[in-house]
């Protein structure tokens, strides 16, 4: 064994051990600041441990949402423990045999953490507290599902859209109209949004961007799922075969090339440094330096925390002329209980709870729409987000769309982000276009560009596919030994 293995080794040894025998403040220890309102009924409680992620009023929310069940009853009390890499730690916690009693997860844990036996089957439960898999739209649901059976059920969901500062387009609505482009709308399709980009940039002296109409990195989020929007996909639904390299993939990343080639990837490189953290008001989009964004359903929340003054508009996120529209990309995080947590029953009480009344504290007080077919009446009066009917039209759009359930869903969409940042950094050889200019220059730049992508996704293609047909000969194998 190389000292490097001895040296991992010991790290994994060193967090595994910290986790098991790192001594944790009890449950039940009170604390009349945070729990007062509790005392009467605190030593009577059975509690409970949830862990969750969020932060900032996303966290505040789930606490508010976890208050109310705690005040519901007067026999359990939740303790929300807000945790960073919830998916990590909880997996730690559940092979150690010590896991929360719930745990709030993203979607693409679900396949893995089913798979390996780290999350309770909720189909039960589900039956006999009559809440029918018809109450969720469909694709939510089908996020925390894994060979027809539930494993986490959807809290907070995610559409996305097309944002659109109204102040830049004012200020070009003369340029936009010459370009023959309506200044009073986003565009609808992807060849709409280049052209309204190409107006709406604008360039310091020495051809720096100091706006940038629109960005294919900004954010650097779903990388992964930009084929979609030319009609790409990443499993083929027939076969069930890892496509990273479909044309319309293909396409998409040859897209994003085109931005960084005709506006330089080291000015752009620059240009991106210069951006603050998402939850800022130096945020790109926020302090303007980017015209048009895809964003998700909580921007409208994070843009009036930090710039309420800010005229911004929503709508869906263009494809390709041709393909459906409106379309999104779903998401979701969900909620499940570990496999030997200590209280199961009690923790799908809590669970039932969240999916019957609390997804409407929580999805209200976070700015989105509910995972649910039919939200409570109230639910949209006085909604903090004024946004939230594009998002959950979305939501319900039949050409909306969740990424294929992988087993390896996370090293694919991974992956997939590498080869998109190698592309996009890739230099074009610059010899194959000596003399050329014009469109001859741009078709041999497209053809070099496409060649590479091809090679990178064919290279993904390959690598993704043989990590799911090992997992899968390991399945047939324990299958036969069981037998």
């Amino acid at each position: 064994m190389r000292p490097v293995h001895f040296g991992l080794l010991a790290l994994i040894t060193i967090v595994v051990l910290v986790g098991v025998f790192e001594v944790k403040p009890a449950l039940e220890d009170f604390d009349p600041e945070t729990h007062g309102e509790f005392k009467d009924t605190w030593d009577g409680r059975l509690h409970l441990s949830y862990w969750e992620k969020w932060g900032s009023f996303e966290a505040e929310a789930c606490q508010a949402m976890v208050d109310a069940f705690n005040r519901s009853q007067d026999r359990l009390f939740v303790h929300y423990i807000r945790t960073s890499q919830v998916n990590r730690k909880t997996m730690l916690a559940a092979i150690g045999h010590d896991p929360p009693d719930v745990c709030g997860l993203w979607d693409q844990d679900a396949v893995p953490f089913a798979e390996g036996g780290a999350l309770l089957p909720l189909d039960d439960w589900m039956r006999e507290s009559n809440l029918p898999r018809d109450y969720y739209i469909e694709n939510y649901l089908k996020l925390g599902m894994h060979e027809d059976k539930v494993y986490a059920l959807p809290t907070a969901p995610m559409s996305m859209a097309l944002f659109y500062n109204k102040a830049h387009f004012r200020l070009k609505a003369a340029e936009l109209r010459a370009a023959g482009l309506d200044p009073d709308r986003a565009p609808r399709t992807i060849e709409e949004l280049d052209r309204y980009a190409g107006v709406l940039n604008e360039f310091r002296p020495d051809g720096s961007p100091r706006i940038m109409g629109f960005l294919p990195t900004e954010p650097d989020w779903w990388y992964y799922a930009w084929g979609y929007f030319f009609g790409g996909e990443l499993v083929d639904p027939k076969t069930g075969k890892i496509t990273a390299d479909h044309p319309g993939n293909v396409k998409a990343f040859l897209w994003a090339k085109r931005y960084a080639e005709a506006y330089g990837r080291e000015k752009l490189l620059q240009f991106r440094s210069g951006f603050g953290t998402f939850d800022s008001p130096y945020n790109a989009f926020i302090e303007g330096k980017v015209s048009m964004e895809q964003q998700g359903v909580w921007f409208p929340m994070f843009i009036r925390r930090h710039r309420p003054q800010m005229d911004f508009g929503v709508a869906p996120f263009p494809a390709v002329e041709g393909l459906p529209y409106p379309v999104s990309l779903l998401e979701a995080d969900v909620i499940g209980i570990p496999r030997g947590c200590r209280h199961p029953k009690e923790a799908w009480e809590f669970v039932h709870w969240v999916q019957r009344e609390g997804l409407a504290i929580l999805c209200r007080l976070q700015g989105k729409h509910m995972p649910i077919r039919k939200p409570p009446d109230w639910f949209r009066q006085g909604h903090p987000n004024p946004e939230i009917d594009i998002f959950a039209k979305l939501a319900m759009a039949p050409d909306s769309f969740i990424l294929p359930a992988v087993i390896v869903q996370r090293e694919y969409q991974d992956l997939m982000k590498r080869a998109f940042e190698r592309i996009w950094n890739w230099p074009v050889p610059e010899k194959p276009l000596e003399g050329l200019t014009g469109e001859a220059r741009k078709t041999k730049m497209d053809d070099l560009c496409r060649a590479e992508i091809e090679r990178t996704l064919r290279e993904v293609r390959e690598d993704i596919q043989g990590k799911v047909d090992l997992r899968q000969d390991r399945q047939d194998l324990q299958k036969k030994g069981a037998e």
